[in-house]
């Protein structure tokens, strides 16, 4: 099953999308995340849901503050991978802030299939297939990056990792981990710091029976 993220401030027409996508794609999920307040709060959810690619709508300035191209940019600098697109009610050429490229907005009307116009569904369709392929290309990713997640696990565990390193480390296992590649761990053992208390800990023992031992 592919699925497929909606954020939208005011998901009026979710439902009927969300059934209109079922009715013809039956691999197709369509996910409204709501709930949130911040780009941190839809970056969570993204994680919570296990989101493979993103519709968002571009006017929602009103209700949260930043627009639909602005939170792409923000979910983007977290996860890379995760294509993303527009969808506006508005002229595609009013939107000006050049965050997200032509080629990933699409307009709201892409949905309207009403009729059973040929070419309607047939821009539908086609749509759906770059979506798809667009998951795809994301899950073939998350594999790649459980690779060097791994690697970077064995130079954690030998004390090899650079700040920038742990950096990556924690980034990719919060992905992973979201996605269920990869086992959860507590937070509490994710940073350097829990090594470093962890080892100052064992000598401390080694030192207790060392002296009663004498």
């Amino acid at each position: 099953m592919y699925r497929i993220g909606y954020i939208d401030d005011q998901p009026n027409q979710y439902e009927i999308y969300r059934k209109k996508l079922q009715r013809r794609f039956k691999d197709v999920e369509l996910i409204l995340l709501d709930g949130c307040n911040t780009k941190e709060d839809f970056l969570e959810k993204i994680y919570e849901q296990q989101i493979e690619v993103l519709l968002v709508d571009y006017k929602m300035a009103g209700t949260f503050g930043f627009n639909g191209s602005t939170l792409i940019s923000y979910i983007n600098d977290q996860m890379r991978d995760l294509e993303c697109f527009i969808l506006t009610a508005v002229e595609q050429e009013n939107i000006k802030d050049g965050l997200v490229a032509s080629r990933d907005r699409r307009s709201k009307t892409i949905f309207d299939t009403e009729g059973d116009d040929e070419q309607r569904v047939n821009e539908l369709n086609e749509f759906v297939e770059i979506l798809k392929d667009s998951a795809t290309v994301f899950r073939k990713r998350r594999e790649e990056k459980k690779e060097k997640y791994l690697k970077l696990l064995e130079m954690r565990k030998s004390g090899q990792l650079s700040l920038q390193d742990e950096e990556e480390y924690l980034r990719l296992y919060k992905v992973l981990s979201s996605y269920g590649m990869i086992e959860k761990l507590p937070e509490s053992i994710l940073t350097s710091k829990f090594d470093e208390d962890l080892k100052g800990l064992l000598e401390l023992g080694e030192a207790i029976l060392k002296k009663y031992k004498e």
